[in-house]
């Protein structure tokens, strides 16, 4: 059973016992970073309100103060919250590989990583090192929507090299984003347990990086009636991946 469900009229779950769930499955804010950086850009009541959802797609957020970042960049490496809708140049795919390479910690030890994107001539791809072998992918262009095939890709090779058994994780928040992360069996069953989440392996999900109704993704992601809220809630998160 879950800890919480939206619709049992239980009382609200404070942020730092969600934080302590979310640490039981794996899932842990990263070093020097504290719940401070969570509620700088949201009030806790609003964490209260949507369970767990809201926690872990800020903490899959990079930072909005550099003193509350851990070495990525990003509140946690544990989570990601990507938004599909981020290829506008090169870089876009290098980074896209980086960051889960980061979720995967050490067990997609992904080296020279470089990519090349022309939306304009319709020519892309990414390449990379893995375990000494060089991989060169082409990637579709699909204006500035990522080529999913890439991202299943990756999720493959982690699957088939994880000694921990550890494979990519997925969660449809009902638009364009969605959270991505790494884990056992055994940490993703908790995690749909303990949270009422629904928690696909990455590989296996039909994923379709389009946009949906951007009112159902707010309403379903942070229980707030407008879209123009939401888009404000956001102003100030980089939710696409980016180099520096």
């Amino acid at each position: 059973m879950s800890s919480f469900s939206r619709d049992s009229g239980r009382s609200r779950l404070p942020l730092n016992e969600q934080l302590r769930i979310l640490a039981e499955c794996g899932i842990r804010l990263a070093a020097g970073v504290d719940t401070g950086a969570l509620t700088r850009s949201f009030d806790e009541s609003q964490f209260e309100a949507d369970p767990f959802r809201l926690a872990l797609t800020a903490m899959g957020n990079q930072a909005e103060d550099p003193r509350q970042t851990g070495h990525s960049g990003f509140l946690s490496d544990d989570v990601w919250h990507f938004d599909t809708e981020c290829v506008e140049g090169s870089g876009a795919y290098a980074a896209i590989a980086t960051r889960l390479a980061t979720l995967a910690r050490g067990e997609l030890p992904l080296e020279s990583v470089q990519d090349h994107v022309d939306v304009d001539n319709g020519v892309a791809w990414l390449e990379f090192v893995l375990d000494g072998e060089r991989h060169h992918w082409t990637v579709a262009v699909q204006d500035d929507w990522v080529d999913s095939k890439i991202i299943s890709r990756l999720s493959t090779l982690l699957t088939g090299r994880s000694s921990a058994h550890r494979r990519f994780t997925y969660i449809d928040l009902g638009g364009q984003d969605c959270l991505i992360g790494c884990a056992t069996s055994e940490q993703k069953r908790r995690l749909q347990e303990r949270t009422g989440l629904t928690v696909n392996w990455l590989e296996e999900s039909s994923v379709s990086f389009r946009p949906k109704a951007p009112e159902i993704s707010a309403r379903l992601a942070f229980g707030i009636d407008s879209v123009s809220a939401y888009a404000a809630c956001f102003t100030s998160f980089s939710i696409c991946p980016s180099l520096m």
